[in-house]
């Protein structure tokens, strides 16, 4: 595609970092993984060894490139392209688009990677003017959130981190310090810790609790419990008329997904509210193998150099 316009995207994670290109009409024409390299000088290598590997593959080259758009967790300062606290990553301060930008001799966008999953999220679904939002069930939980297509952020771009709204004292204490969070029940991090000893992982928990394993019933529950919290949460905050999950949770077992129905089902049989809402049929679940988060990146970059896209979405 040698003389045509590139949009690039690049989707940042814990273990491996993907990328793609956009062509004019928003179809991926490349698409690239590689190892995450951790630490500051890791990252910017791992992201433009992506990033060269998908011009290639494109047949195009960085001069070609109209934009780039990053998705990376942590903290994230999408006007500076300033990367901070991404623990995962092991980097504490980066100007990640500043630096990014100097090599590949274009404006390079940064945002959060859930932000930009939100956008992947509405491409897909090709919805104008979108009001959805996408929940993240990994390691950790969080939330993006588009109202007429709109990105909410938030005081310092804070919005979505519904993961540490407690709502069971009992269920242990979060990493942030308080007990009970949403993300106790169903982040990945906490699961993993409580399946270390049991004779089933994540992704047997179901069958086993279908056998009649109480542990693992009792295991399901407690994860759709706070699935369920965070879809009525962010149908009571936001109205989203649809609520995407994703993450590694749900990739390792998306039967979580119809248990989850499953229960907003049975708390709408005592709740005429509840049951005006439908909340079980908002619930979305995209294909695990599509590439949402580089491709809403590749989206978020195109629309800060002021391109349009197909989903419509604002920053």
């Amino acid at each position: 595609m040698t003389g045509q316009p590139a949009f690039l995207g690049v989707d940042v994670g814990g273990t491996k970092t993907q990328g793609v290109v956009l062509d004019a009409d928003s179809r991926v024409i490349a698409d690239r993984v590689r190892p995450t390299e951790s630490g500051p000088e890791g990252v910017v290598a791992t992201v433009l060894a992506v990033a060269r590997e998908c011009l290639q593959l494109a047949a195009s080259s960085s001069a070609e490139l109209i934009s780039v758009g990053v998705g990376i967790p942590g903290r994230v300062d999408h006007r500076s392209g300033v990367v901070s606290t991404a623990v995962n990553l092991g980097i504490g301060r980066l100007s990640l688009g500043p630096v990014l930008a100097d090599e590949l001799g274009v404006s390079v966008y940064v945002d959060n990677d859930v932000k930009v999953t939100a956008l992947g999220a509405a491409d897909y679904l090709r919805i104008s003017h979108a009001d959805l939002t996408y929940l993240n069930f990994g390691t950790g939980i969080a939330s993006a959130t588009l109202i007429g297509g709109r990105l909410i952020r938030g005081e310092g771009n804070l919005a979505g981190e519904i993961g540490h709204l407690p709502i069971d004292p009992s269920a242990g204490r979060c990493g942030c310090g308080q007990r009970g969070c949403i993300e106790v029940l169903a982040g990945g991090g906490q699961i993993a810790g409580r399946l270390a000893s049991a004779r089933f992982g994540l992704s047997t928990l179901l069958q086993c609790a279908e056998a009649g394993d109480e542990h693992a019933s009792a295991e399901a529950m407690r994860i759709a419990t706070g699935i369920a919290t965070a879809v009525q949460l962010v149908t009571l905050a936001y109205g989203s008329g649809r609520v995407v999950v994703g993450g590694g949770v749900i990739r390792t077992a998306p039967g979580l997904a119809e248990l989850t129905r499953r229960l907003l089902t049975e708390r709408a049989q005592s709740s005429d509210f509840l049951a005006s809402l439908d909340l079980p049929a908002r619930i979305v679940v995209l294909p695990g193998t599509h590439p949402l988060a580089a491709i809403g990146a590749a989206l978020a970059g195109s629309q800060h150099r002021g391109a349009g896209s197909a989903a419509g979405v604002s920053l």
